[in-house]
């Protein structure tokens, strides 16, 4: 196991707990964890000093993976990958961790690519045109039809909503409540029907739920246990 670092504290945590390898965090432009480039070394030579072993250097690039422009993109990875170059010239090791799908053909300078939404996709990746295609949706029923507009029992509750409304084929969403979805569809459906209702943000959807069914076709084959549930 190798875990990420950034501050003395979480590296005196990591020793204490018995963990071996660690990368050191880097800031690279999203202002969440990561020091900055130029405290990268020092916190190495720290890391050492307590036994560890320092594998490399991480950086996440999330502020520019889901730019809709590919060349602003790319030049915001290539900055943020400078910066994280800078502090791999200081901390070394062989690991330089980084990327997310939305740049994994862009980010040319790591060794590691952090890519994971790619497996499930959602339809805010899904409006980059990257070469994967969106397998999870959540499987809900009408439960009220109205003069243009039909309700099924899919809302906050069963959503990730941080990147706006889901999709659902066919039809517009016009917004979710607690636990309703309200759409205006191309052909409105009968109360009972079932719909795919496709959310915009994967990592926190399949967090509300406790089991996701794999599909062949219609048919469900496999059920799988959401272990993370609520992370």
């Amino acid at each position: 196991v190798t875990v990420a670092v950034d501050y003395p504290a979480t590296i005196l945590a990591a020793a204490q707990a018995g963990i071996q390898r660690v990368l050191i965090d880097v800031n690279v432009g999203l202002p969440r964890c990561g020091c900055a480039p130029e405290q990268a070394g020092e916190l190495a030579e720290e890391a050492r000093r307590r036994g560890l072993e320092v594998r490399g250097v991480m950086g996440y690039e999330g502020h520019a993976v889901g730019v809709v422009d590919r060349g602003v993109r790319s030049e915001l990875c290539q900055q943020a990958m400078e910066r994280l170059l800078t502090a791999h010239r200081a901390v070394g090791g062989p690991i330089i961790s980084a990327g997310g799908t939305g740049t994994f053909d862009l980010n040319r300078w790591a060794t590691e690519i952090q890519a994971g939404s790619y497996a499930l996709m959602d339809t805010q990746y899904a409006s980059l045109c990257l070469p994967f295609r969106q397998a999870v949706f959540v499987w809900a029923t009408v439960i009220s039809v109205g003069n243009g507009y039909a309700v099924a029992d899919c809302g906050l509750k069963a959503l990730g909503m941080d990147h706006g409304n889901p999709s659902i084929d066919g039809a517009h969403v016009l917004f979710c409540s607690d636990e309703h979805v309200t759409f205006s569809p191309s052909v409105m459906p009968r109360v009972g029907d079932k719909i795919r209702v496709w959310p915009a943000h994967v990592d926190p959807t399949v967090a509300y739920h406790s089991c996701m069914y794999v599909l062949e076709g219609e048919t469900i084959v496999e059920a799988w246990p959401v272990d993370l549930r609520g992370w």
